[in-house]
C-alpha cells in the first residue's frame, strides 16, 4: 500500500525498518525514535496491532484544540517545505480533512 493511505498512528514497514505514521508526510522510526519524511509514492507494509482500534472523530472542538493543532501542522509544513518543497505542496493540494481532524485525538490535545 502507499504511504498516504495510512492513518496517523498506524505502524508499518518501509525499507526494512519499522515506523509509526505521525503526519501527512512524516513518520517516527521505532528503533531510534527519529522523525523522517516519507514520500507519498512510497510503498509500505501495514503492521496490524491487536490493540489497534479506530477512534471516532469528535463532532465539536474547542478553540484551544483547533489552535494547537493548526500550530503543530504549520510547524510540520515549514519543516517539510525546507526539506522537500514539491512533496509538501502535493500533500497540501490533496489535503484530507478527516485525517487532519483525527490528529487531534492522537496528539493528546484535550
Amino acid at each position: 500500500m502507499r504511504f498516504p493511505l495510512l492513518k496517523p498512528g498506524q505502524k508499518f514497514i518501509y525499507q526494512e525498518k519499522r515506523y509509526t505514521k505521525t503526519g501527512p508526510m512524516t513518520a517516527s522510526e521505532e528503533e531510534s525514535g527519529k522523525s523522517c519524511m516519507i514520500r507519498r509514492s512510497a510503498e509500505v507494509t501495514l503492521l496490524q496491532s491487536h490493540d489497534e482500534r479506530q477512534q471516532d472523530i469528535p463532532q465539536q472542538y474547542t478553540r484551544d484544540q483547533v489552535v494547537t493543532l493548526l500550530k503543530a501542522y504549520q510547524r510540520e509544513l515549514k519543516t517539510g517545505l525546507a526539506e522537500h518543497p514539491a512533496e509538501v505542496l502535493k500533500v497540501v493540494e490533496d489535503c484530507d480533512v478527516m485525517t487532519f481532524l483525527s490528529q487531534i485525538d492522537r496528539s493528546g490535545i484535550s
